[in-house]
This record gives C-alpha cells, sequence and structure tokens, in this order.
C-alpha cells in the first residue's frame, strides 16, 4: 500500500519547510508579533518563536494525497479539502494577529458545513441505535458540525506544551489507521499513514526544545482531518461504534469541555485563553514531585512525556472497543470520570503548596546606580498576596537588549532573571512567571 520513499518525502517536507522558517523566521512573521507571544497569558516559552509549523505538515500532506489522489475516494478528498477554509483563518491569525477565537471558531464550522454539502456525509449513528440518525437530518447535521469544529478547536487548545498536539496526533492517526485496517478503508488507512509521517517532520523541531510551533492553521488544519477520518470511518461501516471512535478524540475534546465549565463557573469568557489545562497543571507538577524551587527548561518537553500515558489509553480502548458500542460507552464514561477527579484532585493539590525559600542568593543590591543605565519605568516593587519582588529592567545601552531581573524583597534571592528586546516584553513575562508561581 504504501511506497516507502513517499513516506520518507513527506516526512522530509515537513521538516525541509519546518526549517526555513526557523532559519529565517520572519519569512511570514514579524520580529514584534513572535515577541508579543512571550506575553501571552497562556505562553510557556521564553524566546521568540515563529508559529507556522503547520504549513509544513498541511504542504506534506497534500503532497502524499496528490501522488495516492487515484486511490482516495471523492468523499475523503473533499471533506479533508474543505478544511482549507479553517486552514487559512489559522494562518491569518499566526501571521497577523488579527483572527478573533470567535471568527476561527466559525471557521471550523464553515469548513465543516462545507464538507458536509460536498460530500453528504453525515454521522449516521454513534453505534448506540443502528442508524439513529439517519432518519432525523437536522440532529445529524448538528452532531456531525459540532463533531468536526469541535475537534479543531479542541486540538488548537492542547497545543501548550511541545510536543504534546503532535504526540496526541499521530497516536489519533496510528488508531484511525488500525481501525481502518479492520474495516477495509485503505484510503483512510493512506492519509492517516501520511498525517504521521508528516507530523513526525514537525515533532523532531517541536520537541524537546520547541523551534517551531503548530500554530492556529495547524492545530485546526490537523483537526480539521483528524475529525473527518472519523467521520468517514462510521459513515461508510456500520460496524465501527460512533463511541469508539470518540475515544480516539477524547483528550483534546475532553480538556476542552472541562475549560468551558470551568470558566462558566468562575463567570470569565469562554473564548479567552488561561493557564488551567491539564498539560499546565502537568508542567506545575513536575517542580513539586521533584522538590525544585523553580521550574526548569525541561519541564515542558517532560510534561508531554508524562501526558503521554493519559492520550494514549482512551485512544488504544476506541481501537480495541471499534465494534463494540455498549463496552466504549461505558470506557468514554469512565474515562471522563477520572478526568474529572484527577483534575480536582490536582487543582487542590497546587492550591495547597506553594514553591517556598529560593536556592540562588545573588548580593548585588537592585537600587544600586550604574554609570550609562537606561532604567525602564516599568522597574519597582511588586506586591501580590502578602510576597513582595524588587523588578529591575534596564539595559547598559540602546543598541542591547533589555535585562530584567526580578528579586525577592529583603532577602535578595533572584528569582528571575532574563534579556528581551524591549520592557515591555520583560515586564509581561515577569507578571506571567509571578503568577504561574502563586498557582503553583
Amino acid at each position: 500500500m504504501f511506497e516507502p520513499w513517499i513516506l520518507l518525502a513527506t516526512f522530509l517536507t515537513s521538516l525541509a519547510i519546518g526549517l526555513l522558517f526557523i532559519a529565517w523566521p520572519g519569512l511570514l512573521m514579524s520580529q514584534e508579533h513572535m515577541e508579543r507571544d512571550l506575553g501571552a497569558r497562556q505562553a510557556t516559552h521564553t524566546r521568540p518563536t515563529p508559529r507556522v509549523g503547520g504549513i509544513g505538515i498541511i504542504v506534506a500532506l497534500v503532497f502524499g494525497c496528490f501522488y495516492y489522489a487515484d486511490q482516495l475516494s471523492n468523499d475523503l478528498l473533499l471533506s479533508l479539502a474543505a478544511g482549507l477554509i479553517v486552514f487559512c483563518v489559522g494562518l491569518r491569525e499566526d501571521i497577523h494577529r488579527n483572527v478573533s477565537p470567535r471568527a476561527r471558531l466559525l471557521a471550523a464550522f464553515a469548513a465543516a458545513a462545507l464538507a458536509i454539502a460536498l460530500t453528504r456525509t453525515v454521522v449516521p449513528d454513534l453505534g448506540l441505535v443502528d442508524n439513529s440518525l439517519a432518519y432525523f437530518v437536522f440532529p445529524a447535521i448538528a452532531i456531525t458540525l459540532l463533531w468536526s469544529a469541535g475537534t479543531c478547536h479542541a486540538l488548537n487548545l492542547i497545543d501548550g506544551l511541545n510536543g504534546l498536539s503532535s504526540l496526541y496526533s499521530m497516536s489519533a492517526a496510528v488508531g484511525f489507521f488500525t481501525i481502518a485496517s479492520f474495516t477495509g478503508d485503505v484510503d483512510v488507512q493512506i492519509v492517516a499513514g501520511l498525517l504521521v509521517s508528516a507530523m513526525l517532520g514537525f515533532f523532531v523541531l517541536n520537541w524537546p526544545f520547541g523551534r517551531i510551533f503548530l500554530g492556529d492553521a495547524g492545530a485546526y488544519g490537523i483537526g480539521h482531518v483528524l475529525a473527518w477520518l472519523g467521520i468517514v470511518l462510521v459513515a461508510r461501516n456500520p460496524s465501527v461504534a460512533g463511541m469508539a471512535v470518540l475515544l480516539l478524540l477524547f483528550w483534546p475534546v475532553c480538556d476542552t469541555l472541562f475549560s468551558i465549565l470551568r470558566r462558566r463557573m468562575t463567570r470569565k469568557a469562554t473564548d479567552q485563553p488561561d493557564r488551567l489545562h491539564f498539560h499546565h497543571l502537568a508542567v506545575r507538577a513536575l517542580p513539586l514531585l521533584r522538590k525544585r524551587s523553580r521550574r526548569s527548561q525541561f519541564d515542558n518537553p517532560l510534561a508531554s512525556l508524562l501526558l503521554l500515558p493519559f492520550l494514549g489509553v482512551p485512544i488504544l480502548t476506541g481501537v480495541l472497543l471499534w465494534d463494540q458500542p455498549i463496552a466504549a460507552s461505558f470506557a468514554l464514561a469512565l474515562y471522563i470520570s477520572l478526568f474529572a477527579l484527577g483534575y480536582v484532585v490536582a487543582m487542590k493539590y497546587f492550591t495547597s503548596h506553594r514553591f517556598r525559600q529560593p536556592r540562588r542568593f545573588v548580593p548585588l543590591s537592585l537600587s544600586r546606580k550604574i554609570e550609562g543605565r537606561q532604567n525602564s519605568p516599568l522597574s519597582g516593587t511588586y506586591t501580590r498576596d502578602g510576597e513582595n519582588f524588587d523588578v529591575l529592567i534596564y539595559r547598559d545601552s540602546p543598541t542591547v537588549y533589555w535585562t530584567l531581573q526580578a528579586k525577592a524583597a529583603g532577602t535578595g534571592a533572584l528569582i528571575l532573571y532574563g534579556k528581551f528586546r524591549n520592557d515591555v516584553i520583560a515586564y509581561e513575562h515577569f507578571l506571567r512567571d509571578a503568577e504561574n508561581a502563586q498557582a503553583a
């Protein structure tokens, strides 16, 4: 079925395009936008990074599908082509930063609606009652729209750690490949295999050091592909349980639903990012479990590996129960319950444990004046929950980066240090770090 050179070419295409954007990050994205990302509420990186890695994946996938076009059925090809809508909208956000979360979600629904119109394919049932939706057009369309757009949006939300979204996407694609091997859907196997190969080219650049990010174009585009691999499998094969396929999409969708519920309960806007997703909690867990006072640069990629079993077990369950709808439904309910329990326990643990004594001390006084130094007006004392921090942001000349030093007031313990292109980015980085330490 697969020719090895095509898989290798798909991998190398994704890798080469990613390397191109790493070598020339200003090719599509401005330095200003990459620096602004550092101050984003949900950001976990500390240096300007291009977030257009999804371009290489989608281009490589299109290349592979073009080669195998004569083996791909029209319903699958057209449903995937409809995803170009949400990919292009996501790419505009990656480059220009002027597309709201609501507009991106609407684009995901538009892509799903176009796929339905072009293929006349909807989810016929979830496997509990045969063709339960086949005679009710509007509920079937509504579920298909939510399935497709929800998966797109969900994959974008879990794209918060180096390697996390690509590890999940490759695992889910392998799951779809396996189920398609049971049903004989060779074209689904081809697309799933090509997706794994293209994602691998991105993964080696994204993990562990995060040289490039997936971006909204990649997250929404790949989410659309995964969603329609599942929809096509369920629509074509009455033996495939819809609930089992939902297990392959469990982690991002469940995390998204819980984030919506969490924001509703705290009366916050559901379309605004935060740092309370499960993967953010995993990053905070590592320093506490290892009894370190501060986070390490390796906590981000290690957290992705820590979450891999949680991503993979529901996918494996869905594959094993692909034709057993009742068992798959019970498994889905069980994993949702475990997810909720784990999240509640983690939140209670973090609110009762805080980082205590910093271990590194620097005797230099922040108040000491140095000739020729330019201090930012954002320097000063920052107070939060009874803790005081002396923040100094300065540069030695107009041609060098700004230096950020944050120390615990009274002890002189250095808690944060870094260099940034401008003082505003430096100050936003300090605010984000202080907020994370308090939450932990």
